[in-house]
């Protein structure tokens, strides 16, 4: 099939959310498709990482919007009703761009991603097959950020977008198909959007690499959290459970080390570093520190859809202990899979008793390596997908 992807970043390097499932997914799908990736670049050094995008793409065409015209945009829309992360991506080059592809070539389907691009495949070509894939409800995380923040400028900020998203969801009604990773996110926007058709589709995780060999050799007395730091839910989860939950642990066991391990980390959480913390900053190899730690952490307040510093210690077989927000819409279960724990003295009660519970340890390593091998491969997620595309090229087919 000829696909036509459309997305606000350039897809690499693979070390964010939304980077790291598209480049994935090319991965998979290139070996059977023709991929055109239009994306937006923000600065020249974008250009860099074009390259390595056309190992797996037919064609990569990129639109410069640079930050400051983006911020343009957003004031332009301050008396709008337009979402600010929508107006944000608008570029008048970015449309003219699609509509010159969609004539230039004979695509299959188009697929969208995040709904901060579907303003560029609402009214083009209708006998194209439209897929738009949220990943995660934008209106759920941003009412749960509202709810957790103490800030009155970030609450004036987000009480505002958080009305403007939940309208703007209406969107996905005009595509043919909309994909989410959890079902609490499709219930969420199908009651600001009750007629979208959406599907699952999970997020992934490659197997080929976050896999671990023979028995585990680790520091019975380290926990990781892994993040990208220019999140800020990653921010807040970790200053939260530093503040609130690790002096607990120490309580209890005072040689228990935390390593907090992402790209991008501001000097608000490179100032926690202490003796009994390290902040390691963007790591190469980020398996081989899930596999020296006894338990993986994620106290995340808030958010949606899946996390990858759930489902990669997993797939590793290293026990995580998680706030229900981390796990939410996961097939899993508590001391079967891995603990999940809400209050700060239930979440550092947890902790320990991981740590000094080897029997536990073992059980959950295996239960959640299984499960995340049942679910969570690319190469399943994939094929997922295209079965989605086939389905909805071959009713765009049938008389």
């Amino acid at each position: 099939m000829k696909i036509l992807l459309l997305t606000s970043r350039l897809p690499y390097p693979p070390h964010r959310g939304d980077k790291l499932k598209i480049y994935n997914l090319l991965k998979q799908l290139s070996t059977r498709h023709e991929i055109t990736l239009l994306s937006f670049t923000a600065s020249r050094s974008d250009a860099q990482y074009v390259p390595s995008l056309r190992n797996y793409c037919t064609e990569v065409i990129t639109i410069k919007l640079p930050v400051w015209h983006s911020l343009v945009n957003c004031l332009a829309n301050i008396f709008s009703k337009t979402p600010f992360q929508v107006a944000y991506f608008f570029s008048r080059r970015m449309k003219r761009q699609v509509e010159i592809e969609l004539k230039r070539t004979s695509f299959d389907v188009v697929h969208v991603h995040l709904i901060r691009m579907a303003q560029y495949s609402l009214r083009n070509n209708p006998e194209i097959p439209r897929i738009l894939d949220l990943t995660d409800a934008g209106s759920v995380y941003l009412q749960r950020f509202l709810d957790t923040t103490r800030s009155p400028l970030q609450r004036l900020f987000l009480s505002e977008e958080v009305s403007r998203i939940k309208k703007y969801e209406s969107v996905l009604e005009h595509f043919d198909k909309c994909l989410v990773c959890s079902d609490p996110d499709r219930q969420a926007l199908l009651k600001n959007a009750p007629n979208a058709r959406i599907d699952l589709l999970y997020n992934g995780v490659d197997l080929e690499y976050f896999t671990s060999n023979g028995v585990r050799s680790f520091d019975r007395s380290r926990i990781i959290f892994t993040g990208n730091m220019s999140y800020y839910p990653n921010r807040d989860g970790v200053a939260y459970f530093v503040k609130e939950i690790f002096p607990l642990i120490k309580r209890q066991d005072n040689d228990v080390k935390l390593f907090i391990v992402g790209k991008d980390p501001p000097p608000s959480i490179r100032h926690l570093s202490r003796d009994d913390i390290t902040v390691t900053g963007f790591v190469p190899e980020i398996k081989e520190y899930y596999l020296q730690s006894a338990v993986a952490v994620a106290p995340v307040r808030f958010g949606a859809g899946t996390l990858n510093k759930v489902l990669e210690p997993m797939a590793l077989g290293v026990p995580v202990v998680a706030s229900p927000s981390s796990v939410e819409g996961l097939p899993v279960q508590h001391f079967r899979d891995l603990l999940i724990a809400d209050s700060p003295i239930e979440f550092a009660n947890c902790v320990v008793e991981l740590l000094r519970d080897r029997n536990l340890q073992g059980r959950l390593s295996e239960n959640s390596k299984a499960i995340v091998r049942k679910l969570y491969d690319w190469k399943m997620v994939a094929r997922q997908l295209e079965s989605s595309y086939s389905d909805l090229h071959s009713n765009r087919l049938s008389p």
